[in-house]
């Protein structure tokens, strides 16, 4: 029997989408064996219309920081663009993109800006994507099924709203001006562009040589 493909097609489709809209996004490419309870698990929400889900590399420019309390120094106005990201409940100290999964009905769009909403209480403007990661993932069981997810990142700029954070999903977040000790692979992926002091010692996207030209592998 071929081989099943889940989601595949609406996966490619919205792919192309977002490559209509934006060019020049990267788009990289992966396969994953995965236990097989966590397989179907996913699988499940698959089903009811799960494909991925979108994330925000938010800048907040110096001119729209709230005004100083007068308690604090003079020197410290912002003077340079700040980036907000956050940390997960259980995740140590990693820093990481807001966002989430897109529900059934939503483009990747309308899902970012409801979940950053959500986890963080800002309201975003979304610009382009800087990062279209499609996975396939297989069981680990030896199934000959396959499930087509797609995780894509935008950038974004704070239009209203302060961190009111999520606090049964979130530790916290932040407005940061200096990249920190230890960054998500997405925000790792952006931040290398955005900050000249983060050099990471072994970029993960080195491997997948990220081609925004790459067409993509069904078979």
């Amino acid at each position: 029997m071929p081989t099943e493909h889940v989601n595949r097609d609406d996966v490619a489709a919205r792919l192309d989408r977002l490559r209509t809209a934006s060019e020049s996004v990267p788009v990289v490419e992966t396969e994953a064996a995965v236990p097989a309870d966590r397989f179907d698990s996913l699988l499940e929400r698959a089903h009811e219309g799960y494909t991925g889900g979108g994330y925000a590399w938010i800048v907040r420019e110096p001119a729209d920081a709230p005004p100083l309390s007068p308690s604090m120094p003079a020197d410290s106005v912002e003077s340079d663009p700040v980036v907000c990201l956050i940390q997960h409940r259980g995740d140590e100290d990693r820093w990481r993109l807001p966002g989430g999964g897109r529900e059934d009905g939503e483009t990747y769009e309308d899902a970012t800006i409801r979940e950053v909403r959500e986890e963080i209480g800002l309201e975003i403007d979304l610009a382009a994507p800087n990062l279209c990661y499609r996975e396939i993932q297989a069981p680990d069981d030896g199934r000959d099924i396959r499930l087509h997810t797609l995780w894509v990142t935008f950038d974004a700029v704070w239009a209203s709203g302060h961190l009111d954070i999520q606090a049964g999903e979130l530790r916290g977040a932040a407005w940061l001006a200096d990249p920190p000790r230890d960054l998500g692979p997405w925000a790792q992926y952006r931040a290398a562009d955005w900050w000249d002091a983060f050099d990471p010692v072994d970029p993960w996207w080195a491997e997948t040589d990220p081609d925004p030209h790459a067409e993509t592998t069904d078979e």
